[in-house]
């Protein structure tokens, strides 16, 4: 048998394999709670950023609560973007950015009776928010409405939020710019929003700046050369946080740019970042996770924009 043909053959078998793994199911840890069914909601270990894990947990919230099952996020038994290989099975790193959207934690029904285990890979059956709602304003107003209920950040993050607003901001009238770069720019992943360049955000931003007179532009990026671009262009009246940015070397993922950081303290940050966005005036961004995030979080833009420039083919 060829190499090739070896590995086609463990490839499939793999799949098979992760699909048995994370299959959904049902099963009992113990007596409580007799007349209460609850719904694990997992998924199954690949490199995404904060938002996505958001996304389709929101979609996995929705589906539970709709068949009468109380929802609990898991991502503690599992490997995922923020949770270091030591912590796993220990710590829940859901919680570390937001709370549980029923109440109820992984403690809490360790010894339920009840319980199902979500599927761990996407299904058609998870109907989540996603790039879409930038263009659906029905579909946006309902996840929008979704999120303020279910969805709450956890408390030590929202108070390093308001601390870092009031610093950032000074009450000033902001549009917030967010601009993906590094991997995704390089990456052009097929089926995604084709991202703006950063000439074409500097000049929307000029034109929002003058029609909607805010005083002050706040940007999240992690790409060190559109953070020096639009640095140039607007000059003291951009702020950022100071955080580390990458430059793209090539396909590599920006989980793997970030290296051996701290995944919580970076998806604090991020986190952070996109609240920040979420709190300004006016909002201008490319079509991603992040953009959806501040979309959904936000109380209303007096505008916002964002680039349809296609999508990577």
């Amino acid at each position: 048998m060829s190499i090739k043909k070896q590995l086609q053959k463990i490839t499939i078998l793999n799949s098979i394999y992760t699909k048995w793994k994370w299959r959904e199911r049902k099963t009992s840890y113990g007596s409580d709670y007799p007349d209460q069914t609850f719904f694990v909601i997992r998924r199954a270990y690949c490199k995404v950023g904060l938002f996505s894990y958001v996304m389709t947990n929101m979609g996995l919230t929705d589906y539970a609560l709709k068949k009468g099952y109380i929802p609990v996020i898991d991502m503690q038994n599992g490997r995922n973007t923020y949770l270091s290989e030591e912590r796993v099975g220990k710590e829940n790193a859901w919680e570390y950015f937001f709370k549980q959207p029923a109440g109820y934690t992984l403690q809490d029904i360790k010894k339920a009776q009840n319980v199902i285990l979500s599927d761990g890979l996407i299904t058609d059956r998870n109907h989540y928010p996603d790039f879409e709602i930038v263009k659906d304003e029905a579909k946006y107003e309902y996840w929008h409405a979704f999120f303020g209920q279910h969805l709450k950040i956890a408390d030590p993050v929202r108070l390093e939020f308001e601390k870092t607003r009031d610093a950032l901001f000074k009450g000033r009238k902001m549009l917030g710019i967010l601009a993906r770069g590094t991997d995704y720019v390089a990456a052009r992943p097929k089926g995604h929003p084709i991202q703006p360049e950063p000439c074409q955000i500097i000049a929307k931003a000029e034109e929002i700046l003058e029609k909607y007179s805010c005083d002050g532009i706040y940007l999240a990026t992690e790409d060190q050369d559109i953070y020096e671009r639009l640095q140039e262009a607007f000059g003291e009246r951009m702020c950022a946080l100071p955080v580390r940015r990458y430059r793209s070397s090539g396909n590599e993922n920006i989980n793997d740019l970030r290296g051996c950081e701290d995944q919580e303290k970076s998806g604090r940050e991020y986190l952070i970042s996109m609240l920040l966005l979420s709190d300004c005036s006016c909002l201008l961004a490319g079509n991603v996770g992040g953009t959806h995030g501040a979309m959904l979080m936000s109380r209303g833009y007096e505008y916002r924009y964002v680039f349809d420039l296609g999508i990577y083919q």
